[in-house]
């Protein structure tokens, strides 16, 4: 199967249909270099996004949930699916753990930089 048949690169698809060395943890380790990543600049920087503990919770949770409910949404929809590349296997109702992680890190993530950027720029 040609990735990008309409195209014509060889190139591209040599790369594409290649299976990493990783492919089971890719999304885990792209996820995890975000947080860590994340975490250097929250520090580094002292940005300090929440005023409180329960602010945090709070904040986090509402994004968590509408974020699962759109997931879950959507792919019963068949928007989008999660084949198994690159994902590590476990699944809690049929979403892997990825995409829960996936919620609590990226809107982390998001805030700090909105945040990093707001410092800098000022």
């Amino acid at each position: 199967m040609m990735v990008f048949k309409h195209f014509g690169s060889k190139m591209l698809n040599k790369i594409y249909n290649q299976p990493l060395l990783i492919s089971t943890m890719e999304y885990i380790i792209i996820l995890l270099v975000i947080l860590l990543f994340t975490i250097f600049i929250e520090w580094k920087y002292k940005i300090h996004l929440y005023h409180s503990m329960k602010e945090r919770i709070i904040v986090t949770l509402n994004i968590f949930v509408f974020g699962m409910m759109w997931d879950y949404y959507a792919t019963y929809r068949s928007h989008w699916v999660f084949p198994g590349q690159g994902l590590i296997g476990i699944r809690i109702y049929g979403l892997p753990i990825e995409e829960f992680l996936f919620f609590l890190i990226l809107p982390y993530a998001a805030f700090t930089m909105y945040k990093f950027y707001e410092k800098k720029v000022k």
